[in-house]
């Protein structure tokens, strides 16, 4: 086991501990016990085939956008446009579903798959060049086109495509919707878990080997660690930037798979809830390495639906702090155990 990696065991398991402890606490505050918050919510989640399966089901946009900005953070481009980019291509998706449903399912979803690729990418492509161009950060431009995005989704949704009197848009046919895992074991009975969970599980396996195992991912990291040396070794960095935005901010589009043609079967408006600003957490929790993604994004998924499930104990919401703490305590623990481990 290799020194960085006893470091990232350590710090992860004390940060859990410590988020526990300081929850734990919080809750005593608030007057609420929390032996009995913990134990309803881990009855409900992991005691039950549909706990599991809300819990899987939670965690697979945060799989599939997460690997979208590790591609970026590996480049040092904070990408905070997540949110904007997602709903803009899944967007697209539920409308390409609805106009060329006649297709085959195996034509159909590699199309919905491209259409929201290019668009989300599109929205990807223009804080890169901003930044390339007028030396802009993309925190601004990002932060900013999310408001941009979601107004003009806002805007042709419900001008030119939702059903009348909602914001959604027209339902996609049965026979092209992804199979339920209870189609195929009564285990996940009602539960809304798709096989787009697989999908988010190889996506994560296809973007580790890219970023690790490539050179392109080789040329991201490099620019990422030293911009300034990278040019000294040829390094196109103008168009290594370009990539990684288009690149992560299309793989955003793919959340839309699982609500879209998983779950509901129509795009709607707010169905993200916020799901790219959360997915920057889990990425960072990840340390921006994909195959971790999936860990840190099951347990933003067990907190997720932990919170449902006692919200008539405790308001749903103190998960979201929780959320919080864990951030906090990983990047302190962090420094404190490299601390340690380098002297």
């Amino acid at each position: 086991m290799t020194k960085k990696t006893k470091i990232n065991i350590v710090s992860l398991s004390l940060s859990i501990v410590s988020t526990f402890i300081i929850t734990a606490l919080l809750m005593v505050v608030l007057g609420k016990d929390p032996f009995e918050i913990f134990s309803v919510m881990f009855e409900d989640v992991f005691t039950s085939g549909y706990g599991i399966g809300q819990t899987l089901f939670k965690t697979t946009p945060l799989i599939i956008c997460g690997c979208g900005l590790a591609i970026c953070f590996h480049a040092s481009l904070f990408n905070i446009g997540a949110e904007g980019q997602l709903n803009a291509g899944s967007f697209i998706i539920g409308i390409t579903a609805v106009y060329f449903s006649d297709l085959p399912f195996v034509l159909l979803f590699p199309l919905c798959l491209v259409c929201g690729f290019v668009v989300s990418g599109f929205f990807g492509l223009i804080p890169a060049l901003i930044k390339i161009k007028k030396g802009v950060s993309e925190v601004i431009t990002t932060i900013m086109l999310n408001f941009v995005v979601l107004a003009l989704v806002n805007y042709f949704l419900i001008d030119f495509f939702a059903v009348k009197s909602t914001l959604r848009t027209i339902k996609i046919p049965e026979n092209i919707m992804i199979p339920k895992l209870s189609e195929y074991s009564d285990f996940f009975q009602g539960s809304s878990l798709n096989l787009t969970f697989f999908f988010a599980l190889f996506l994560a396996f296809i973007i580790y080997i890219l970023i690790y195992k490539t050179k392109f991912g080789y040329d991201l990291r490099a620019v990422g660690f030293n911009e300034t040396a990278s040019k000294y070794i040829g390094l196109k960095i103008n168009k290594i930037i370009i990539a990684a935005f288009v690149i992560g901010a299309g793989i955003t589009s793919f959340v839309g798979i699982n609500f879209i043609m998983g779950y509901k079967g129509y795009y709607e408006l707010g169905f993200s809830n916020n799901l790219g600003f959360t997915a920057i957490a889990v990425t960072l929790l990840a340390k921006n390495n994909p195959i971790g993604i999936i860990f840190a994004a099951l347990l933003f998924g067990i907190l997720d639906y932990g919170g449902l499930a006692i919200n008539l104990i405790i308001p749903k919401e103190i998960m979201l702090v929780v959320q919080g703490i864990i951030i906090l305590t990983i990047l302190s623990i962090n420094k404190l155990v490299e601390s340690y481990y380098n002297k």
